[in-house]
């Protein structure tokens, strides 16, 4: 019964943060309509089921260790290192591990970039695609499947939110990312991709502490050399 209770107020009090978070989202990126109708209806697909609700779910479907590993980029915080990271309207963005969408449709509402979000999660995938196809954004392309197979080819930027994610993981993903063009932007939450791979191939060309749902971590932008 603890459990129970447990896990009802966890649930209402992302259900609080997540409305707040959107009242402030609201407030500081509203006056951009490109961001702000597809930003209200893929909110709306969350109104009684969050992220974090759709998350666990799924982790407990495949048998997951941990059923809390879901966590959302604020807004706030990507806005800085979209400008740290000098993303431009004719960058196209893979998001890996791209969760809800939010992050995605600001990309593209905003900075007015190309976005490719790839995600696992099928609910997460399907509410997207729905968001994407009903509000014509031609320019966000959704991708249900592993960024371990995914081709990345046309990425000018690379966005990974994954503290999370095993040591083993992270090192295949670096290898991989170290197969993509000179001059391509890569951006890791909690640890460079230069931790993980033995040859001169990432340089680090900006780090900094940024404010996520869970506490401060460190960005770290990298460029492919």
């Amino acid at each position: 019964m603890k459990l129970n209770r447990d896990v009802i107020s966890l649930a209402i009090k992302q259900w609080f943060y997540q409305w707040y978070r959107g009242v402030k989202e609201f407030a500081r990126y509203g006056v951009h309509l490109r961001f702000l109708l597809p930003w209200l209806w893929l909110k709306l697909s969350y109104l009684l089921d969050s992220p974090y609700a759709v998350s666990r779910r799924y982790q407990r479907q495949q048998q997951a260790a941990d059923l809390y590993v879901y966590g959302e980029t604020p807004l706030e915080t990507l806005e800085e290192i979209a400008e740290r990271s000098s993303v431009k309207a004719a960058d196209h963005v893979f998001e890996l591990g791209a969760g809800s969408g939010f992050t995605a449709i600001w990309l593209h509402g905003v900075k007015k970039c190309r976005v490719t979000a790839v995600e696992q999660v099928p609910l997460f995938c399907w509410r997207l695609l729905r968001t994407v196809k009903r509000m014509g954004l031609s320019a966000v392309s959704v991708r249900c499947e592993s960024y371990l197979q995914t081709s990345l080819s046309e990425a000018t930027v690379v966005y990974l939110y994954g503290s999370n994610l095993e040591d083993a993981v992270i090192t295949e993903l670096a290898e991989r990312l170290a197969e993509l063009p000179q001059g391509v932007r890569l951006i890791t939450i909690s640890y460079p991709l230069t931790d993980f791979v033995g040859q001169e191939t990432f340089v680090v060309t900006d780090q900094f502490s940024a404010q996520f749902e869970w506490g401060e971590a460190e960005v770290f932008i990298q460029e492919r050399i």
